[in-house]
């Protein structure tokens, strides 16, 4: 455990390490409201020389804060727009669930995918009755947890239930796609019809959009995050029209990375949202390198694998 550093003491640190300090008191406000940890040992990387450890010459604070602050900005511009998606899935939901099963009683084994009358092996129907078993108790749950709630007591009291439309909003995202992924076949291909695309892709992109949005929500580092293997995205025409680079038979750009969320998003939003969504992320990209003088963009750019080609996707339909 480290010990506790008084902000003089972090500052001198940095020193020490061959940092620079264009306005030594802006930083000391800087970093007693921005957290030391967060600034220094989220950003330092790409600042780093890795013969010495030290930090390379002419590095500056402002630098590293520089990409901090554009961690932030990215974070808010991947969030806002993956709410969208978000917003448009519980909707999409509620309304296909409760069309084939209605709104009361519907929180039932058989309303969800159980593999009845396939050839799905016995081993994959119990695995999927004990997600749906799970999936259904954690929803009674959040209902019980919610029962403070105005809306949700109306519901209760007045009619003993809650609709899928209303228990839509007290789930969080990756329950959400859990229940998207646990839907009768007949429900999700609707679903993924409604969003251009078709349900097995739609599946394969949930668990990136889920892990970046909660990354986005709690203010987590994205820029360079390295995503779990079960992130990864299945393959899309704009890994072959971005021509990615494939090593050992597997794309190594746009599976599970930033990239691959930015894929996500323009398969899933609707054009003139995707449009919004790239220009406001190429200017925040664009607008952070003029704050660089010892890394370039394209050290930005490589730490968070984007092919120097990643604009293209803009342009393509």
């Amino acid at each position: 455990m480290k010990e506790f550093k008084s902000i003089e003491e972090q500052v001198n640190l940095l020193k020490s390490r061959s940092v620079l300090f264009n306005d030594e008191e802006n930083a000391k406000k800087i970093l007693l409201n921005n957290n030391y940890y967060n600034i220094i040992n989220g950003y330092k990387d790409l600042f780093i020389d890795q013969t010495t450890t030290n930090y390379k010459q002419g590095t500056t604070f402002e630098e590293i804060y520089a990409l901090y602050e554009f961690d932030r900005q990215i974070r808010n511009i991947f969030l806002e727009y993956i709410l969208k998606i978000e917003n448009s899935l519980r909707s999409l939901i509620a309304y296909f669930f409760s069309q084939q099963y209605g709104n009361d009683n519907y929180l039932k084994l058989e309303n969800f995918e159980i593999f009845e009358n396939t050839n799905v092996s016995l081993d994959k129907k119990k695995q999927n009755i004990k997600f749906i078993q799970m999936l259904i108790g954690n929803i009674n749950k959040n209902i019980a947890n919610s029962i403070d709630n105005n809306y949700i007591k109306h519901y209760i009291v007045t009619y003993g239930f809650i609709p899928p439309w209303v228990l839509v909003n007290i789930l969080s995202f990756g329950e959400i796609c859990n229940f998207y992924r646990l839907m009768e076949q007949r429900e999700r291909v609707k679903v993924a019809i409604e969003l251009n695309i078709n349900e097995i892709e739609l599946c394969s992109l949930l668990n990136i959009l889920a892990k970046t949005r909660n990354l986005c929500a709690h203010d987590e580092r994205l820029y360079n995050y390295e995503f779990p293997t079960y992130t990864s995205i299945t393959d899309t025409a704009y890994h072959s029209s971005l021509n990615l680079p494939i090593i050992n038979g597997r794309y190594n750009i746009g599976k599970n990375d930033l990239f691959a969320v930015i894929i996500a998003l323009k398969l899933l939003l609707p054009k003139e949202d995707y449009d919004k969504f790239h220009h406001k992320l190429f200017s925040r990209i664009m607008s952070i390198q003029s704050k660089l003088h010892t890394i370039t963009l394209n050290d930005v750019l490589k730490a968070m694998n984007f092919p120097t080609n990643w604009h293209d996707i803009s342009k393509m339909s």
